[in-house]
């Protein structure tokens, strides 16, 4: 199938406010514009959202939601509905209460063009991501002809790439076919990997969006800081797991932990991984009580993680680490996470965050580190080859 164009057609850097964007791009005079987006698309130096400002300009004509809503005011797998904003309707592609994430006809009804303005986070287990693939895969099977405007926001982690390439069986909505864990990609270079991995037939406009926020905006309500960013791409195996991973705290991700361990297995845990890991990052034991999600009014005994250097602390052979020592020292726990975890696939938690069996198998104490380094320094030097060819 013939890929129209991959590229950027624009040559806008946008070092100015949104507002800025219509007279330069020919795309953005369209009068019916679907834009998917959330709180992340704000301008401060107009004091607006993307949204408000194209309602102002008379040119939105419907709105897409990823998990979490407009405004990330949503928790992680609830049920999202549609809603209307000042006269614009707002359609959920998150509706866990019949297992869809994906696009429909209706979404594009009347329309001229898609606009995509999201903030990724740098992993493949982040939604929001997946529902920009699935959009691009929907534009180009059935809306050939209909542009699509990106805007390509820098990763808020850097060009960092750990991991592995997730494993054919756990491909789903949280782990694209191809895709390594941390991929160090803009969201721009994303989708013309996606594009190329797919093969697909459509009309991408990439508008280089060059200058970062001047204040952080969380993407997501879990993500509130970019602390919990930067420990994000390992910490975020612990859902896969029966431990709190500090939902419900005010520190999620970098809080982590479980009723039924003590605090001398935290103690020591935290011996072992001060020690590994001296001058990367940093392991405190303490307690916490999540308000809601896992354990919630109960005490956890469990650590906080402080990342001292992130461009050299690699953030999945740290959390590894950890759940492979706790694993072995906690064996009254039950530790994996049981049953499915999304929508219609029947593959568990771990499966489908981890995605390898190798490295659930390490944290099992099944394999050796050797053998994991090892797979890892393979997978992030084809990554990172791969990766340079969509800068």
């Amino acid at each position: 199938m013939e890929i129209k164009t991959y590229c950027s057609t624009s040559g806008i850097n946008i070092a100015m406010p949104y507002t800025a964007l219509f007279s330069h791009h020919k795309y953005i005079t369209a009068k019916r514009i679907v834009l998917f987006c959330n709180q992340s698309s704000y301008d401060f130096s107009q004091n607006n959202y993307l949204f408000d400002i194209l309602i102002e300009e008379g040119k939105l004509h419907r709105i897409l939601m990823p998990e979490h809503g407009l405004f990330s005011e949503y928790q992680d797998q609830e049920n999202i509905g549609n809603i209307t904003y000042k006269n614009i309707p707002c359609i959920s592609m998150y509706n866990k209460a019949d297992s869809t994430t994906g696009p429909d006809t209706s979404m594009f009804e009347d329309a001229d063009i898609l606009l995509i303005d999201v903030q990724d986070v740098g992993v493949r287990y982040f939604t929001y991501t997946s529902h920009m693939f699935a959009l691009l895969m929907f534009v180009s099977k059935f809306l050939p002809d209909m542009p699509v405007v990106l805007m390509d926001r820098p990763n808020p982690i850097g060009k960092k790439v750990e991991g592995t390439i997730i494993e054919g069986r756990y491909t789903s909505f949280l782990g694209q076919f191809g895709m390594i864990h941390r991929h160090g990609m803009s969201t721009g270079e994303l989708c013309d990997w996606y594009i190329k991995q797919y093969t697909l037939d459509i009309l991408l406009h990439k508008v280089n969006y060059l200058t970062r926020h001047k204040h952080f905006i969380p993407p997501s309500p879990n993500l509130p800081s970019m602390q919990s960013l930067e420990v994000y791409p390992g910490q975020c195996f612990w859902e896969a797991t029966t431990f709190s991973e500090g939902r419900g705290t005010t520190r999620p991700f970098e809080l982590f932990g479980h009723p039924d361990i003590s605090f001398k297995t935290s103690e020591q845990i935290s011996q072992l991984f001060n020690k590994k890991y001296s001058g990367l990052a940093f392991l405190r034991p303490t307690f916490f009580m999540p308000v809601y999600h896992k354990h919630k009014d109960k005490t956890c005994c469990g650590w906080q993680i402080m990342i001292e250097n992130p461009n050299k602390y690699h953030t999945l052979t740290g959390t590894l680490d950890i759940m492979r020592w706790v694993k072995s020292m906690a064996t009254e726990i039950d530790f994996w996470r049981p049953g499915k975890y999304e929508f219609d696939s029947e593959a568990t938690a771990a499966q489908l965050l981890i995605g390898d069996d190798d490295l659930i198998g390490y944290v099992n104490g099944e394999i050796d580190e050797t053998q994991i380094l090892d797979k890892l320094i393979s997978a992030q030097k084809n990554w990172e080859q791969k990766k340079e060819y969509y800068r």
